[in-house]
């Protein structure tokens, strides 16, 4: 005869993080299908598994669900970028780096970039969809996630690109291309059924994603070279 193994009774701390987290979860899918305003409690509750008063528990309201669903996003991209921004950033403010290094480290930038926007999983979808959500229809959180990865993100480039190009990395030159740089890899996340039934791909998956790097490296390298070009014939 067997004897059933009791599970251990969990604390009530634990059992609290278990419900966040479900909810964090069922935001996430939530939020990514119908926005902020779209979500109803009820639904959201329903979703996670867990009683409706839990939502005002733990977070307050639904508005604090969404932050803390928008805290959960920016963890995933400074976990995922973060030591790779730092280390460019570091290269960067050392004198003795030469262009050749520089042009490294822009590929660096785009390899990181590809690793972690094109990545493919149900979570990594709904994170891209509620992050297009809050870039064509910002709500009160666009500033924290903002804040959060997005301005690290991108002036780490705009510093690469300023130092290539020898000019001031807040003109609206360097920044505009810095944003054509990210364009280069966003394309292939907000338009990536189009890319996929173009190509007659199934997903991107690695080899893919290092055809997509190839390409995307070569073009931003001809861009950087094109306005240094400009520069020097004006």
């Amino acid at each position: 005869m067997q004897t059933r193994t009791k599970s251990p009774k969990l604390t009530k701390q634990e059992r609290g993080c278990i419900a966040r987290n479900k909810l964090i979860e069922a935001g996430l899918k939530i939020y990514s299908e119908v926005g902020f305003q779209g979500a109803s409690t009820r639904k959201l509750s329903a979703t996670a598994g867990v009683n409706i008063a839990a939502i005002p528990y733990y977070f307050g309201n639904k508005e604090g669900l969404y932050l803390a669903v928008i805290d959960y996003i920016i963890a995933y991209y400074q976990k995922h970028l973060g030591s790779g921004l730092c280390r460019i950033k570091k290269a960067l403010q050392n004198k003795h780096t030469t262009r050749e290094q520089w042009y490294a480290l822009l590929d660096d930038y785009i390899h990181l970039l590809v690793n972690v926007v094109l990545r493919e999983s149900d979570e990594c979808s709904w994170m891209s969809k509620i992050y297009t959500r809050e870039q064509l229809d910002p709500t009160s959180a666009f500033q924290r996630l903002y804040e959060g990865f997005i301005k690290d993100m991108r002036q780490t480039l705009e510093a690469l690109v300023g130092t290539l190009l020898g000019r001031e990395v807040a003109s609206s030159e360097v920044k505009l291309v810095a944003e054509t740089v990210l364009g280069q890899v966003a394309i292939f996340k907000s338009s990536r059924e189009t890319v996929l039934h173009n190509m007659g791909w199934k997903n991107y998956g690695d080899e893919r994603m290092a055809d997509i790097k190839r390409i995307v490296t070569l073009n931003v390298k001809a861009l950087i070279q094109a306005h240094q070009m400009k520069d020097i014939t004006l």
